[in-house]
């Protein structure tokens, strides 16, 4: 047995349990992939983490770019050049590589591509919940959805495989749900691939979609999607099976986590019915499906968020003249709109089955989710972002101006009691915003936040039109060296500030590039750097800032510094450097709750009507004894604690 440093490697024939972001990464070593590239968001984050820790003794070339649609440029080409190569995003993250995601389809890539997209139903982490089967239609690309971290791992195979048979992507459409679950993993056969790394521009129309050229291109395209059709209508990747020991009611069709879910409510209802699973889900194995259907009297489509299934298995029965099946969907529900949003878990299907069959539920013993404590999404004790976000709603009130939000830990200032960051669309748009509301309400003060991660990510944009259009606005960057949010991937404002020596360590010794020199280049001419923790400093900053950009008609630029407390926090504990907490001492203290009530670190909470320091959880800034109005200050330092 040959000693791996990481079990995920170990080509021997064994079983192992995965997380199903670790399945997707078997797939593709398996898969004998060389270049894989991602920009981090959840739920496939992982992926990229367990790519970093192997990067060495997998031989697959990984890589965090600095968005997504850079991300698949690069993968795209690398398959172009006959490289296996894989890119990998969360749901929204496809919008911003959607222009070049759209040219895929028409361009031959000898190489093998494969594009795994995490959806996010529910939503649990995204700014919507929008299903990205629907791109699949767009883009004419094939999709497939697995429904166990079993398929996960198999379905990249499988995907990579035709992928490279026919020389045109695939797109597995994972969710949250399918991401984050565990389960046994049987380990396959590396496969050695043979193509050859050359680039041949005029092959099969070359690989510039002119007028003149894009003809031919669509057409073969096309012509792609239907050898897919025929491989969907063989069966392939298609379960159909009898579930419990009754004569089926109803004939279920679904797809991906909803497959586990609906088992799991049949189970809890004791009801017996059909169910056709589908794993590719663009293009529709039709022909099995009117056959399924044909087979009962009454089908339920069971897909979670659009009725995409739905609309295309209505138009092809019409199209089949089909009118004695019902067929229940979403559309013509009452609470149609509900069936739309979020997830299916057995509880909500058990409720939904229980309707469609007429049972009694109260009759029916089952096991709902347990009620968790609800815990709001909040900064971290120590983050940076917190004293500064503090300040700046005390500054915005006081000059009664808005501010814009943007996509990072900082979009958590929204809530009480900060309550910034008024408008929020996606990554990059908090300069816009206060662009377009600088202009509306005639030059009231306005300003938006920004991640360094963000900032590359899509925010250079929008300040370049700011600069350009001259709109006066105030930008606090919120610099914590770090992709925080998603799990402290490693950005172009890291170098070697990442904790990447030991995990992203082709990145330890990359140099950062400069946000400073970047603004300036561009003519920004007020640039600030100030300490975070200091409130004095921020505040005095915001202030010039303000005034500045309202005088010269342009945008003033605050960046606030502090390293992500979490990261920092978690490798002074190892070190047994953390600083000591601190506490509120109750003699001296009028219990008047600012630190409390306003600053809202989660390490200060209230004991028997008194503000009190967790020492479990507070890491030691001092920054709350900034917010304290007393002249003597209750909030101290301890002199003597052992941390655990």
């Amino acid at each position: 047995m040959v000693n791996y440093k990481y079990s995920i490697l170990n080509d021997e024939p064994h079983q192992e349990i995965l997380l199903g972001n670790d399945a997707f990464v078997r797939g593709m070593i398996e898969a004998d992939v060389k270049v894989a590239t991602a920009y981090p968001g959840s739920p496939t984050s992982g992926i990229g983490v367990r790519l970093a820790q192997i990067q060495d003794e997998s031989g697959i070339y990984f890589e965090f770019s600095t968005n997504e649609k850079v991300a698949l440029e690069i993968a795209a080409s690398a398959a172009i050049g006959g490289a296996p190569a894989c890119v990998f995003m969360k749901s929204v993250g496809l919008n911003v590589a959607s222009d070049s995601f759209v040219q895929l389809s028409k361009f031959t890539l000898p190489g093998g591509l494969v594009i795994i997209l995490g959806d996010d139903p529910g939503p649990h982490s995204s700014q919507n919940e929008q299903d990205n089967r629907h791109y699949a239609k767009l883009g004419k690309i094939p999709m497939l959805e697995p429904a166990n971290v079993q398929e996960a791992k198999d379905y990249f195979c499988f995907a990579m495989k035709y992928s490279q048979q026919w020389q045109m992507p695939v797109v597995i459409r994972s969710t949250t749900r399918i991401c984050h679950q565990t389960g046994i993993v049987k380990f396959g056969v590396k496969n050695k691939t043979n193509i050859q790394r050359k680039f041949d521009p005029n092959l099969e129309g070359g690989y510039i979609p002119l007028p003149a050229t894009l003809a031919p291109l669509r057409r073969k395209s096309l012509k792609n999607l239907e050898k897919w059709k025929e491989l969907a209508d063989s069966g392939e990747l298609l379960k159909e099976e009898i579930f419990g020991n009754q004569i089926p009611q109803i004939g279920f069709i679904t797809s991906g986590h909803t497959y586990a879910a609906l088992k799991s409510a049949l189970r809890i209802l004791g009801v017996g019915a059909a169910i056709l699973k589908l794993g590719i889900v663009y293009p529709l194995p039709m022909e099995e499906i009117l056959t399924f259907i044909q087979k009962y009297k009454k089908i339920k489509i069971l897909e979670e968020l659009d009725p995409i299934f739905e609309t295309q298995i209505k138009a092809a029965l019409f199209e089949h003249a089909i009118s004695h099946i019902e067929l229940l969907g979403k559309s013509n529900e009452k609470n149609y709109i509900d069936l739309m949003i979020s997830e299916y878990n057995p509880s909500r299907l058990v409720q939904m089955i229980s309707q469609i069959l007429n049972l009694e539920v109260k009759n029916v013993i089952y096991s709902p989710l347990l009620e968790v404590p609800k815990r709001p999404p909040q900064l971290c004790p120590g983050c940076g972002h917190r004293t500064s976000i503090h300040v700046a709603s005390k500054v915005i009130k006081k000059l009664k101006g808005y501010s814009m939000a943007d996509i990072g830990c900082y979009t958590l200032g929204y809530l009480p009691p900060y309550e910034q960051g008024k408008v929020l669309y996606s990554m990059g748009s908090g300069v816009p915003s206060a662009s377009g509301m600088s202009l509306a309400l005639n030059g009231a003060p306005i300003m938006s936040f920004i991640g360094d991660s963000t900032f590359f990510h899509a925010g250079m944009p929008g300040i370049v039109n700011t600069l350009f259009n001259k709109h006066a606005q105030v930008l606090m960057i919120m610099d914590n060296g770090i992709t925080a949010m998603t799990g402290h991937q490693p950005n172009p404002n890291t170098g070697k500030k990442s904790r990447g020596a030991k995990l992203f360590h082709k990145y330890a010794d990359t140099k950062t590039i400069s946000m400073d020199k970047t603004l300036a280049a561009w003519g920004v001419k007020f640039i600030k750097r100030v300490p975070a923790y200091n409130e004095k400093m921020v505040e005095d900053a915001l202030y010039e800032a303000f005034e500045f950009a309202e005088k010269e008609k342009t945008l003033a630029v605050v960046i606030q510094e502090e390293p992500c407390a979490l990261m920092r926090s978690t490798a002074e504990r190892k070190a047994g450097t953390l600083a000591n907490p601190y506490y509120i001492d109750h003699d001296i203290c009028r219990n008047i709750k600012k630190c409390l009530l306003e600053f809202a670190c989660p390490a200060i909470e209230d004991i028997n009507g008194q503000a009190e320091i967790n020492t479990s959880l507070c890491i030691g800034c001092g920054c709350c004894v900034q917010t304290c109005p007393m002249q003597n200050k209750p909030i101290k330092q301890m002199e003597d604690f052992k941390r655990i």
